[in-house]
Protein backbone atom coordinates (compact mmCIF):
# COMPACT_ATOMS: atom_id res chain seq x y z
CA UNK A 1 0.00 0.00 0.00
CA UNK A 2 1.07 3.47 -1.25
CA UNK A 3 1.41 5.62 1.95
CA UNK A 4 -0.59 8.94 1.94
CA UNK A 5 0.84 12.40 2.90
CA UNK A 6 -1.24 12.19 6.37
CA UNK A 7 0.66 8.53 7.00
CA UNK A 8 3.80 10.19 6.23
CA UNK A 9 3.34 13.30 8.36
CA UNK A 10 2.39 10.59 11.58
CA UNK A 11 5.67 8.56 10.45
CA UNK A 12 7.90 11.56 10.56
CA UNK A 13 6.05 13.34 13.82
CA UNK A 14 6.47 9.89 15.61
CA UNK A 15 10.58 10.10 14.49
CA UNK A 16 9.81 6.36 12.74
CA UNK A 17 10.84 7.68 9.16
CA UNK A 18 13.55 10.28 9.22
CA UNK A 19 13.88 12.63 6.01
CA UNK A 20 16.13 15.76 6.70
CA UNK A 21 16.47 18.01 6.12
CA UNK A 22 12.56 18.56 5.12
CA UNK A 23 10.88 21.55 4.48
CA UNK A 24 6.58 20.93 4.69
CA UNK A 25 6.40 21.47 1.46
CA UNK A 26 7.98 18.99 -0.07
CA UNK A 27 5.63 16.03 0.95
CA UNK A 28 3.56 15.48 -1.60
CA UNK A 29 -0.07 13.90 -1.69
CA UNK A 30 1.63 10.31 -2.01
CA UNK A 31 4.96 10.83 -2.00
CA UNK A 32 8.10 13.30 -0.84
CA UNK A 33 9.97 15.52 -2.73
CA UNK A 34 13.77 14.92 -2.34
CA UNK A 35 16.72 17.37 -3.61
CA UNK A 36 19.93 16.97 -5.12
CA UNK A 37 23.12 17.51 -3.48
CA UNK A 38 25.63 20.21 -4.60
CA UNK A 39 28.11 17.36 -5.98
CA UNK A 40 28.03 14.26 -8.77
CA UNK A 41 29.92 11.36 -9.91
CA UNK A 42 30.99 11.30 -13.59
CA UNK A 43 32.36 8.17 -14.43
CA UNK A 44 35.90 7.90 -15.19
CA UNK A 45 36.70 5.08 -17.06
CA UNK A 46 36.20 3.37 -20.68
CA UNK A 47 36.20 0.22 -19.80
CA UNK A 48 33.48 -1.25 -17.10
CA UNK A 49 34.99 -4.35 -15.12
CA UNK A 50 32.40 -5.47 -12.78
CA UNK A 51 35.37 -7.22 -10.78
CA UNK A 52 37.22 -3.75 -10.57
CA UNK A 53 35.89 -0.60 -8.46
CA UNK A 54 35.07 2.11 -10.75
CA UNK A 55 36.73 5.19 -11.05
CA UNK A 56 34.77 8.37 -10.55
CA UNK A 57 35.46 11.99 -11.12
CA UNK A 58 33.82 13.82 -8.12
CA UNK A 59 32.31 17.16 -9.20
CA UNK A 60 31.08 19.92 -6.54
CA UNK A 61 30.00 23.14 -7.61
CA UNK A 62 27.06 25.95 -7.09
CA UNK A 63 25.46 24.70 -10.17
CA UNK A 64 25.21 21.18 -11.17
CA UNK A 65 25.92 20.55 -14.93
CA UNK A 66 24.82 17.50 -16.48
CA UNK A 67 26.58 16.92 -19.56
CA UNK A 68 25.03 15.42 -22.63
CA UNK A 69 24.80 11.85 -23.51
CA UNK A 70 26.27 11.56 -20.16
CA UNK A 71 25.21 9.09 -17.02
CA UNK A 72 26.05 10.73 -13.85
CA UNK A 73 25.46 9.60 -9.90
CA UNK A 74 23.75 11.79 -8.13
CA UNK A 75 22.78 12.19 -4.39
CA UNK A 76 20.13 13.31 -2.09
CA UNK A 77 20.32 16.37 0.06
CA UNK A 78 18.00 14.64 2.78
CA UNK A 79 19.61 11.74 4.42
CA UNK A 80 16.64 9.31 5.11
CA UNK A 81 15.99 6.71 7.66
CA UNK A 82 13.10 4.38 6.38
CA UNK A 83 11.65 1.86 9.31
CA UNK A 84 11.69 -1.91 9.12
CA UNK A 85 7.76 -1.79 7.67
CA UNK A 86 8.51 0.68 5.19
CA UNK A 87 10.12 0.79 1.38
CA UNK A 88 10.38 3.43 -1.10
CA UNK A 89 10.66 3.65 -4.89
CA UNK A 90 12.40 6.76 -6.51
CA UNK A 91 10.91 8.87 -9.35
CA UNK A 92 12.26 11.50 -11.38
CA UNK A 93 10.12 14.47 -10.59
CA UNK A 94 8.11 14.94 -13.96
CA UNK A 95 9.04 18.49 -14.62
CA UNK A 96 12.52 17.05 -15.18
CA UNK A 97 11.69 14.14 -17.60
CA UNK A 98 9.87 16.48 -19.61
CA UNK A 99 13.25 18.10 -20.73
CA UNK A 100 14.43 14.43 -21.32
CA UNK A 101 16.52 13.88 -18.07
CA UNK A 102 15.98 10.13 -17.43
CA UNK A 103 16.52 8.33 -14.01
CA UNK A 104 18.60 4.77 -14.51
CA UNK A 105 18.41 3.31 -10.88
CA UNK A 106 17.37 -0.08 -9.41
CA UNK A 107 14.64 2.64 -8.32
CA UNK A 108 13.84 0.81 -4.74
CA UNK A 109 14.91 1.58 -1.23
CA UNK A 110 15.15 -1.53 1.19
CA UNK A 111 13.12 -0.97 4.35
CA UNK A 112 15.55 -0.09 7.23
CA UNK A 113 17.88 1.69 4.95
CA UNK A 114 19.33 4.71 6.32
CA UNK A 115 21.41 7.84 4.52
CA UNK A 116 21.19 9.97 1.42
CA UNK A 117 20.24 8.26 -1.88
CA UNK A 118 22.77 7.46 -4.51
CA UNK A 119 21.11 7.63 -7.76
CA UNK A 120 22.27 6.95 -11.66
CA UNK A 121 21.07 10.11 -13.66
CA UNK A 122 21.22 10.10 -17.62
CA UNK A 123 21.12 13.91 -19.79
CA UNK A 124 20.24 12.29 -23.30
CA UNK A 125 20.05 15.79 -24.55
CA UNK A 126 22.59 17.17 -27.05
CA UNK A 127 23.02 20.67 -24.85
CA UNK A 128 24.23 20.19 -20.69
CA UNK A 129 21.22 20.60 -18.44
CA UNK A 130 22.17 22.96 -15.22
CA UNK A 131 20.39 22.47 -12.25
CA UNK A 132 20.90 24.03 -8.88
CA UNK A 133 21.46 22.07 -5.99
CA UNK A 134 18.27 22.40 -3.51
CA UNK A 135 16.50 21.73 -6.64
CA UNK A 136 12.99 19.01 -6.34
CA UNK A 137 14.41 16.32 -8.37
CA UNK A 138 12.96 12.94 -7.09
CA UNK A 139 10.21 12.00 -5.55
CA UNK A 140 10.25 8.90 -2.42
CA UNK A 141 7.04 6.95 -2.40
CA UNK A 142 6.45 4.79 0.25
CA UNK A 143 5.20 1.00 1.08
CA UNK A 144 3.94 -0.57 3.82
CA UNK A 145 5.08 -4.03 3.51
CA UNK A 146 2.91 -6.90 4.88
CA UNK A 147 5.04 -7.03 8.01
CA UNK A 148 8.38 -5.83 9.20
CA UNK A 149 11.56 -6.85 7.35
CA UNK A 150 15.17 -7.23 9.45
CA UNK A 151 15.60 -3.76 7.99
CA UNK A 152 18.61 -3.34 5.21
CA UNK A 153 22.28 -4.02 6.47
CA UNK A 154 23.73 -3.97 2.73
CA UNK A 155 26.93 -2.57 1.12
CA UNK A 156 25.59 1.05 0.95
CA UNK A 157 24.19 1.45 4.01
CA UNK A 158 24.45 4.50 6.06
CA UNK A 159 26.46 6.55 2.84
CA UNK A 160 26.58 9.98 3.48
CA UNK A 161 28.12 10.87 -0.11
CA UNK A 162 27.76 9.71 -3.27
CA UNK A 163 28.38 5.73 -3.42
CA UNK A 164 29.35 4.33 -6.84
CA UNK A 165 29.28 0.77 -7.82
CA UNK A 166 29.82 -1.62 -5.78
CA UNK A 167 29.90 -4.71 -7.64
CA UNK A 168 33.29 -5.50 -7.25
CA UNK A 169 32.15 -6.37 -3.59
CA UNK A 170 29.85 -9.30 -4.47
Amino acid sequence: MVLSSKTIRELLDSGSLVVEPLDPEQIQPASIDLRISDEILISKGEEIDFGKEPEYEKVQRNEIVLPPKTHVLVRTKERVELPNDVGGITKLRSSLSRIGVMLNNAGWVDPGFKGTLTLSVFNPNDSPVKIKPGTRFFQLILLRLDSESEGYSGKYADQKEITGSRTHED
